[in-house]
């Protein structure tokens, strides 16, 4: 519930009014008191290796003792990413006691209620803090919800608010601890809707020492046909959540979906599988099947070039208007060298890195992954030059597109130097109040967005739909993303 909060006529102090005992509290908003806060935790020490930094220089994560040696790459994550699952059953214990200053003023959020005072969480979070870090945090109290982690945020991390809807998605928060999980073979340790499935592919591949160890830390990220595969049994399932503008929920369309969806599977998986067993003939080598994860055979699946599979999972096309997958191709799989053919290469990366793992023993497991398993940050990119708003623009059309037909009319124009994700996200915080407005039932729909753009692949949020692009957009890709090989 929303607190009720009044400022005072003299000295301008904010009081906020505790129902259950019927008075006023002395009160401070978090944004407030960011800066000392920030400086009150910067005074112990620094972290080793970086956090998340949003564009005003106080939209920072604080330093915090405890987590210092924390990093965002896989080498350097704390020892609970690499847990596969709980070892027991969440505690439910009460959640804590309110957040207050040593004056003991409660720290308010944005939308005037008390803050908790998780001993997990740093006082202040960057609006553009990694994954790997607010998965951690999540998993270490399964008190803390999304509503806590927003509230440490600021309020108006561009500052360009206009007092209307919040301008941080907190689904956008909780898409980069998806795309984190996805890559490293993660499973949720919250249960949502057809998070067993998920949990249930993951047990299938992850290898019995692993199993046995409760550990992903020897395991490897996952290929592009498993990404897949993850979500295969819900392929098909929840159609209502789906982008495609009309929303056949029949039991029929949902096993055609479905059929196709596995049909496209088992085309990656067959590709893979024949591309191993050339290499693996070539030099001289035993085959294998993707299924077969002993560690000993991670740095040669890692450096596999699955530009084939990658095709495949780009054809998945249940509702797109056509493809130009040939020339995407031809992007995305050759070098550099000849740039008058438009084959240069290309890389970029979402949030989280795939960077290896300290122990020596397992270095050559994940040996050069980064190239097509890195989570960087190229859609979390401002675009401060003229070429990269370009590719912004028409890699943001398919997405306008969908809100035009959603709504009826264009979505409000973004700001052009904002990243990918950024843009991406006001036109979804856009479509969420039109939603809200217009009094339609139901959640809205997400809109069709990139997940993933790197040298090797072009993933959308929705598998079954392949929005296509002009060649033109084929060249700027190729022009500007072989700068991040």
């Amino acid at each position: 519930m929303v607190g009720t909060v009044r400022r005072l006529a003299v000295g301008g102090a904010v009081e906020w009014f505790d129902l259950e005992r019927e008075t006023w509290l002395p009160a401070v908003y978090h944004d407030d008191i960011r800066d000392s806060l920030i400086a009150q935790a910067s005074a112990l020490g620094a972290y080793r290796y970086p956090h998340g930094v949003g564009t005003l220089p106080n939209d920072i994560t604080a330093y915090k003792k405890e987590q210092r040696d924390w990093g965002a790459d896989r080498a350097h994550w704390p020892p609970i990413l690499y847990q596969y699952e709980p070892t027991k059953p969440a505690p439910r214990t009460p959640r804590p006691g309110r957040w207050t200053t040593a004056a003991g003023e409660l720290i308010l959020d944005i939308v005037n209620d008390p803050l908790l005072d998780f001993a997990e969480l740093p006082h202040t979070i960057s609006s553009c803090e990694k994954p790997a870090f607010l998965e951690a945090w999540f998993r270490s109290n399964s008190r803390i919800v999304m509503k806590d982690i927003r509230g440490r945020m600021l309020q108006d991390p561009k500052g360009d608010w206009d007092g209307g809807v919040d301008p941080i998605r907190t689904g956008t928060i909780g898409m980069r601890m998806t795309r984190l999980r996805e890559t490293h073979g993660m499973i949720s340790w919250r249960k949502k809707k057809g998070s067993d499935k998920i949990k249930a592919y993951l047990d299938s591949i992850l290898p019995q020492k692993c199993k046995a160890a409760n550990s992903i830390k020897n395991f490897r990220v996952l290929h592009p046909h498993e990404k897949f595969a993850l979500h295969l049994g819900n392929v098909g399932q929840m159609p209502e959540r789906g982008h495609i503008g009309t929303k056949d929920l029949s039991d029929q369309k949902k096993a055609a979906v479905n059929q196709q969806a596995r049909a496209k599977y088992e085309s990656l998986k067959a590709a893979f599988e024949a591309k191993q067993a050339g290499r693996a003939a070539s030099a001289g080598q035993d085959t294998f099947s993707s299924s077969e994860s002993d560690s000993e055979a991670l740095s040669e699946l890692e450096e596999t070039d699955d530009s084939d599979a990658e095709d495949a999972l780009r054809n998945l096309d249940l509702g797109a208007e056509s493809d130009n997958d040939d020339l995407l191709s031809n992007l995305l799989s050759k070098g550099p060298t000849d740039t008058s053919d438009n084959d240069a290469e290309a890389r970029a990366s979402d949030q989280g890195s795939a960077d290896g793992n300290p122990e020596e023993e397992h270095a050559a497991d994940v040996a050069d992954t980064s190239d097509a398993n890195d989570e960087g940050d190229f859609l979390e990119l401002n675009a401060e030059h003229q070429v990269h708003q370009d590719l912004l623009r028409q890699l943001l059309a398919p997405t306008r597109r969908h809100f035009a037909r959603l709504t009826s009319h264009q979505p409000a124009p973004t700001t052009p130097t904002a990243s990918y994700h950024e843009q991406w996200d006001h036109m979804q915080t856009e479509l969420e109040q039109y939603w809200d407005t217009a009094g339609i039932e139901g959640e809205e729909p997400e809109l069709i967005g990139l997940a993933r753009l790197t040298r090797r692949e072009i993933r959308w949020n929705d598998p079954t739909v392949t929005p296509t692009f002009p060649q033109n957009t084929m060249v700027l890709i190729a022009q500007l993303l072989v700068d991040f090989d």
